[in-house]
């Protein structure tokens, strides 16, 4: 009876290399034929393999599960203050604890971070929390090739490689999975694509590994019978699987930061092509090998990206089957504020990102945004901030400091006179930051652009707190950034959440930090000038210092003279708005410690962080909530509330 997986086994009981004659060709070739074509390799191998994606189901499904029931813990929470039943109220109260205690002790180590400022560009250490799971995967793998290899005989490191090239066959799905900008896995987690690609990146190191494993471990028990030039010269398999490594090994080496970063359009389009070329040729390995039943996971990785692909196809004919236009702002800071009108999509979730592309301005992908604006805001516009770097995002710029020459005799500063241009987009991608609202304290912290997911969201909750009643008590909004003059980018958005706050029982606390603004500076001795002001990359923004925040420098009433040069928009002056009331302004980076400490101190629940920023604003509110968690104990019996960190950015 032949048993699954079997296709292509045709020599029964062990392997003897003593049975044979290695001095008569024929029974070399007998030999080295019944060494690959073992009845047990096909049945082991499948199974083993089989045993990965029934672990793999099992996280995702617990995944969900816990995303679930936290989801459903916060809206009873919800519900209870609009309801104000106590039966309500105490079912929160003892369910919340009981998630809260046993999760605090897995949840607060995988916040930390750490990254070395010197090779960030080359290296950027992801947090310990997506580490605990690459090390779960990776030894999960390693324990399913390595468990029960007591094979005996000739058949032993035949086994291992044979298993190896299983266990690499059943990681194609999963990395296909984890690609997608649709991802299958990410809708079932409640988790972005975005957070997705770390993963995505590791289990093609782990196929790299399997299929390492697989050359090596196959090669290895060929040389001890001196029979390798003899399978390499007889079958085109092992050339076929050299092809498909040198893919796998190329498409490894190329995602590197040093690499992805020089050009990331050319990145995705050799990564692309180089996947084809590596799933073309491992298909032709498989197909000629001695199990090709292991094709099964060639044609599953086909349909889940040709399904991704299309559902993917489908959202973007929707999105712009009424072409969106887009109208372009030059704003201080070498920024471009970007308005889409599309008549299409109308309704998104704070925090959300499209990718965007403006064919007039010139050929590239779609560029990455976060929404700022909410469907209730902005005559539900989707807002964009851009800063001014290489490729597309400078001539975006370059573009909106040019004033059309019929409005040049106008209003130039009327946005009825901006150019409009053609936007194609592909989105609205949600976030997988959960409902701040339910909390009973936020502190919303980011720096430079990434004041556009967090001015999002305190956007919703100022829309929400006046619709209804929410358990959240307390809103702390702080943002870092170089000068004075990137105030001009939100103050507008930021007057009117505050505006709305006001009107609620919520407490809001603004609070700007600039850095590197050299008027503020002016009095500094040079080596404090060094510190703080930057030429070349700014790490200002990125870092939580041991800054004493209650030193509140005085602002110069002075603003730049110098005028706009020919054909660019005049600059606003930034002072007006250093006169807004309710925000406090304060010289250079921010400690949160304090921040976060008072917050957990001051809170009747728990309490969320959410930031996004430069990763060495990220890495420091990260150290900072899993100092104060510990030292004040949260949820370890202390009575104190726990602390949620999100933080928007990929790793």
């Amino acid at each position: 009876m032949q048993m699954e997986g079997m296709v292509g086994g045709t020599y029964y009981g062990l392997l003897s290399a003593s049975d044979f004659d290695f001095n008569n060709i024929t029974q070399v070739k007998t030999f080295l034929h019944d060494l690959k074509h073992q009845e047990y390799l096909p049945i082991l191998g499948a199974r083993y393999a089989r045993y990965f994606w029934y672990g793999i189901i099992v996280v995702v499904g617990l995944t969900a599960s816990i995303n679930r029931t936290w989801s459903i813990v916060r809206s009873t929470r919800h519900r209870a203050v609009q309801t104000r039943k106590p039966s309500l109220q105490k079912l929160y109260s003892t369910s919340s604890t009981i998630l809260a205690t046993t999760t605090a002790l897995v949840r607060e180590p995988s916040y930390l971070q750490w990254t070395p400022r010197a090779l960030s560009p080359w290296l950027k250490v992801p947090p310990f929390g997506p580490i605990y799971v690459i090390l779960a995967y990776f030894a999960f793998i390693i324990a399913l090739e390595f468990i029960n290899n007591d094979v005996p005989e000739a058949g032993h490191w035949q086994f291992l490689g044979d298993r190896a090239g299983w266990l690499a066959a059943a990681q194609v799905p999963l990395l296909v999975a984890l690609a997608g900008k649709r991802n299958f896995i990410g809708m079932l987690c409640g988790i972005t694509y975005v957070r997705l690609n770390i993963y995505h990146r590791w289990v093609s190191r782990g196929l790299l590994l399997l299929s390492t494993f697989h050359f090596a471990f196959q090669n290895h028990g060929w040389d001890l019978y001196n029979i390798s030039k003899l399978e390499w010269t007889t079958d085109d398999c092992p050339t076929k699987g050299i092809a498909a490594y040198a893919f796998i090994l190329w498409m490894n080496l190329t995602t590197l930061a040093p690499f992805r970063n020089m050009c990331y359009e050319l990145f995705v389009v050799q990564h692309i092509i180089t996947f084809f070329g590596f799933i073309i040729s491992l298909s032709y390995h498989l197909d000629l090998g001695p199990a090709p039943a292991s094709q099964r996971y060639i044609w599953a990785s086909a349909g889940i990206y040709i399904a991704a692909l299309l559902l993917r196809f489908i959202f973007y004919i929707y999105s712009n089957v009424r072409p969106a236009h887009a109208t372009l702002e030059a704003v201080e800071g070498g920024a471009t504020k970007i308005r889409v009108t599309s008549k299409q999509i109308r309704s998104w979730t704070p925090g959300a990102h499209i990718l965007l592309s403006l064919p007039r301005v010139g050929l590239q992908l779609s560029h990455p945004a976060t929404i700022l604006s909410t469907p209730s805001s902005h005559d539900g516009d989707l807002v964009l901030i851009l800063k001014s770097h290489k490729g597309f995002t400078r001539t975006l710029n370059k573009k909106a400091h040019v004033i059309p020459s019929e409005a040049k005799e106008k209003d130039i500063e009327s946005p009825t006179n901006r150019r409009t241009y053609l936007a194609l987009f592909d989105g609205p991608y949600g976030s997988s930051a959960p409902d701040f609202t339910t909390f009973d304290s936020v502190l919303f912290i980011s720096g430079g652009t990434g004041v556009t997911f967090t001015l999002s969201q305190l956007l919703a909750v100022a829309h929400r707190s006046t619709d209804e009643t929410l358990p959240l008590r307390k809103v702390s909004f702080i943002w870092v950034v170089k000068g004075r003059q990137w105030l001009s980018w939100i103050m507008d958005e930021l007057q009117i959440a505050m505006q709305k706050i006001k009107t609620t029982n919520i407490e809001l606390q603004v609070k700007i930090f600039i850095t590197c603004d050299s008027e503020w500076f002016e009095e500094t001795t040079p080596d404090e000038k060094q510190g703080c002001c930057c030429s070349g990359v700014c790490r200002c923004c990125g870092g939580g210092g041991d800054d004493d925040e209650d030193q509140i420098t005085r602002i110069p009433s002075s603003s730049s003279t110098e005028k706009p040069k020919p054909g660019q928009t005049p600059t606003k002056d930034t002072t007006l708005f250093l006169d807004t009331p309710g925000i406090g302004y304060q010289q250079g980076r921010p400690s949160f410690d304090d921040y976060i400490e008072d917050a957990v101190l001051q809170a009747g629940g728990e309490i969320a962080v959410a930031a996004c920023g430069p990763i060495g604003l990220t890495v420091a509110v990260r150290q900072s909530v899993v100092k104060i968690s510990d030292r004040l104990g949260v949820c370890k019996g202390s009575g104190l509330p726990g602390v949620f960190l999100h933080v928007e950015n990929s790793y």
